[in-house]
């Protein structure tokens, strides 16, 4: 059994609040005195959502997400083995077997062992998740600085582009959504999110979008050419069958 997330096709609509960094940013001492403009340097922006996404859903954090899946899939296994080997031992007991109500109570015990262990997992699966998030973040804070300095911005700030909301079905994600976006219109030219992903070697969402899709089909054209094998063994079983039975002597 694996957490309800999928390692790749894991869309991470980001729920950070603290993210909302532009108002910090921005936020003056109560006694201030000054202000911000242009003059005192270039101000860029970068989608660092858009980017923590793509973080994210590269080869490497899914890889960590699946190999978390696996061992976890394998200690549910486990204990779902020894639930068939205690079914198929009480299956060949009568009722007034004394061993039977042994054999329930640990049927229950394993039972419960499971809804533990899952509860676990999913903690432990959420815990992976945000450390990713973390750790995506501090990357691509680093690789800001770096290419912000490179090109000459003082300034950078945190804004998803365009009015095309990612979480429409609540209230507080259509609230995040809209937090993050504190610029409305930031001019295309000033944007570094792209030469930051390139900075770290990252693929577009496109190309992970991509790849998703043609793992998917592969996934999808083995299932069908599998189940096609099965209805030829089947069929070409029935003809030799029918070929026996037409045989002279066969009903001897």
């Amino acid at each position: 059994m694996s957490p309800q997330s999928s390692p790749r096709s894991l869309s991470i609509a980001i729920l950070l609040a603290a993210f909302v960094i532009a108002g910090s940013i921005w936020t003056r001492p109560a006694m201030g005195t000054k202000t911000l403009s242009t003059g005192q340097g270039e101000i860029g922006v970068v989608d660092i959502y858009n980017l923590v996404d793509i973080y994210i859903m590269s080869d490497e954090a899914s890889d960590e997400r699946s190999a978390f899946e696996a061992a976890s899939s394998a200690e549910i296994s486990t204990y779902e083995q020894q639930l068939g080997a205690i079914q198929a031992q009480m299956s060949t007991m009568s009722q007034d077997d004394p061993q039977a109500a042994t054999l329930y109570n640990q049927y229950q015990q394993i039972n419960q062992a499971i809804q533990q262990t899952t509860n676990k997992i999913n903690g432990d699966y959420q815990t992976l998740l945000a450390t990713q998030i973390a750790n995506a973040y501090k990357v691509i804070h680093a690789a800001t600085n770096e290419v912000s300095a490179d090109q000459g911005y003082t300034f950078v700030l945190a804004t998803r582009r365009g009015a095309d909301l990612v979480q429409t079905t609540t209230l507080t994600g259509v609230t995040q959504e809209i937090l993050a976006r504190p610029l409305v219109t930031p001019p295309e030219a000033v944007d570094l999110t792209d030469a930051i992903r390139v900075h770290l070697g990252l693929p577009t969402m496109e190309e992970i979008t991509a790849e998703i899709e043609a793992e998917q089909k592969a996934i999808e054209e083995a299932a069908a050419a599998q189940q096609a094998a099965i209805q030829a063994a089947l069929e070409a079983s029935k003809d030799e069958a029918s070929t026996d039975d037409a045989q002279p002597g066969s009903d001897d």
